[in-house]
This record gives structure tokens, C-alpha cells and sequence, in this order.
């Protein structure tokens, strides 16, 4: 029996750990993929208090550190289900575990364009990790879709790597932050087009060899040799099985409280409905998490 479960080793998951351990709770997290969670793949972090600079790898490799030197264990299981009760359950592919109390920070997952032989393709061509797989790309010709903070920050830093870099935006203009569109200044190898959705992936014996894009009624085939996706995110929600709210995105609906609907579960980072998804906005919501459900476990005693 556990105190506390957290789904989720990312920022908001890990923080929400590090309150809980401190308070010498009995938790487990449960992650299915990276611990760190999509941070990881950020080559430079410059908005996170008290660091110049870092890399997302080792802000991440520092949370995880904390979190096991305070005796916090971390299991690499997909979470399937989760039930309600007094005594709530969440089911993974592996195990089953009963606690007291449950930390949603699962977080999302990357958007893709929905394109045909686009599954195919992925880890073939088609990346979302620039730090993970940019250096595969090495003086060759890549494009990034997206016009957001990622995939200008993405496409920057490919620019140092590669020969060539297209930013290929659907909207006549970037929605990045002022000081990240600076960025893109003086980088003479990154050619932006606007106005431009990517309508198929062309491929030679089964390689991505570019993309085809289209500008109102003009199509254009644009020869690359990677492709970086960078058009937003949707929240991990499947396990949930319609047990917790949701809005009409299929965010986790909360307010700043992080309760859900359901007494004594709790929601943390990128998963839950709110205006601002940041690095600094995750860690807030792990704290707050896990501090209302070491109330709830007081209460329930």
C-alpha cells in the first residue's frame, strides 16, 4: 500500500515526489517512457530560476538524482487504468498498486500531422528531439513544422548542425515569445515559409527524401533529409477512462487547488487545464499537488 502513486517522472511528477519524500511518504512513480519527460529533449534551458543556462538532459538528471537520494524509487510501466474508492488502484501493463491518494503528471505527447506513411517514418525521418536525433542530420537539409517557442528553438539548433534549415509555418506569422523569435537573426541557413502546410511526405524506397507543401492553391516539393515536428501537444489521458473531468481538449479540469473530481486524486503539469504550460508553471503544480495530498492523507487518518 502506498501513500502516495505519482503518474508521471517529469518536472511536475518529480517535484511532487520530492514534497512527499520529504514528508517520509510511502510513493511510487510510474513512468512509460523518459524519465525527465519531454524537458529531456531540450538543448538549452534559460527560463529556469537560478540557472543561466542549462540543458533540459541535466535539469532533469538533477531532479531525478534528488528524487532517488531522498529514497524515491521509479518504475518504467505504462499505466492502463486507474479506479476510484477509498483505497484507489492504478493498474499498469506489469502490476497493480493500491494507495491512498494519486498524482496525475503525466503530461502530453506530441502532435503529429496525421500524413500517410507518417508512423512509418518516425525514427526514419521524422523526429520530434532535436538534442536526440539533430546530430544524425549533420551538414545535411532538414525542415522543422511549427511556428511556436519549440520549433524556433528547434530550428535554431539545428542551424549550427545543419547545412540547411526550412521553417515551415502554417500562419503568416510566428507565435513565439519576442526574445526567442530574436533568435533567428543572422541565421542565414534557415529559410521560413509562411502560410504553408506540409500535405505529404515524399519517400524513395521507403527514405524520406522531402516534403510537399502547400501555399493556397501552389504546391511546392522541398527536397530534405529530415523532418522535426514541432506543432503542439496533447495530454496523456487514456488511462483516465472517463473516471476524471475533462474540458473539451481532454485537459484534466482543475483549479489552481490541482484536485480533480475525484477526492484525494490530484493533477500536476502539462496534463491539466491552464493557460500557461511552462518548465517553472510544472514545478508549481507539483508542489501544490503533492502539498493538498499530504493534507488529504492527514485528513483521512
Amino acid at each position: 500500500m502506498y501513500d502516495i502513486v505519482i503518474i508521471g517522472a517529469g518536472p511536475a511528477g518529480l517535484t511532487a515526489a520530492v514534497y512527499a519524500l520529504r514528508e517520509k511518504k510511502k510513493i511510487v512513480i510510474l513512468e512509460k517512457e523518459t524519465i525527465g519527460g519531454k524537458i529531456t529533449s531540450s538543448s538549452n534551458v534559460e527560463n529556469y530560476p537560478g540557472f543561466k543556462s542549462i540543458s533540459g538532459m541535466d535539469l532533469a538528471n538533477n531532479l531525478y538524482e534528488q528524487v532517488i537520494n531522498l529514497g524515491g524509487k521509479i518504475k518504467i510501466e505504462e499505466v492502463v487504468k486507474i479506479e476510484e474508492g477509498k483505497i484507489k488502484k492504478v493498474i499498469t501493463d506489469e502490476n497493480e498498486y493500491e494507495a491512498k491518494s494519486i498524482i496525475i503528471a503525466s503530461g502530453s505527447k506530441y502532435k503529429k500531422l496525421g500524413l500517410e506513411n507518417e508512423e512509418d517514418l518516425i525514427g526514419n525521418g521524422i523526429s520530434f528531439c532535436t538534442v536526440c536525433d539533430g546530430a544524425f542530420y549533420k551538414d545535411k537539409i532538414v525542415c522543422v513544422i511549427g511556428g511556436g517557442n519549440s520549433a524556433i528553438i528547434n530550428a535554431v539548433y539545428l542551424s549550427q548542425i545543419c547545412q540547411k534549415v526550412y521553417l515551415i509555418v502554417r500562419k503568416e506569422n510566428l507565435k513565439g515569445d519576442k526574445l526567442v523569435i530574436n533568435s533567428l537573426e543572422h541565421k542565414e541557413n534557415i529559410e521560413i515559409i509562411y502560410n504553408a502546410n506540409v500535405i505529404k511526405y515524399i519517400t524513395e524506397n521507403d527514405e524520406l527524401t522531402g516534403v510537399l507543401i502547400k501555399q493556397e492553391k501552389n504546391e511546392e516539393k522541398i527536397e530534405v533529409d529530415g523532418v522535426f515536428l514541432a506543432i503542439g501537444q496533447i495530454p496523456e489521458i487514456d488511462y483516465t477512462n472517463n473516471l476524471i473531468n475533462l474540458n473539451t481538449e481532454k485537459y484534466i479540469i482543475s483549479n489552481e487547488d490541482c484536485k480533480t473530481n475525484i477526492k484525494g486524486i490530484f493533477v500536476a503539469g502539462d496534463v491539466r487545464e491552464k493557460k500557461v504550460r511552462q518548465l517553472t508553471t510544472a514545478v508549481s503544480d507539483g508542489t501544490i499537488a503533492a502539498l493538498n495530498a499530504l493534507n488529504y492523507l492527514k485528513e483521512e487518518i
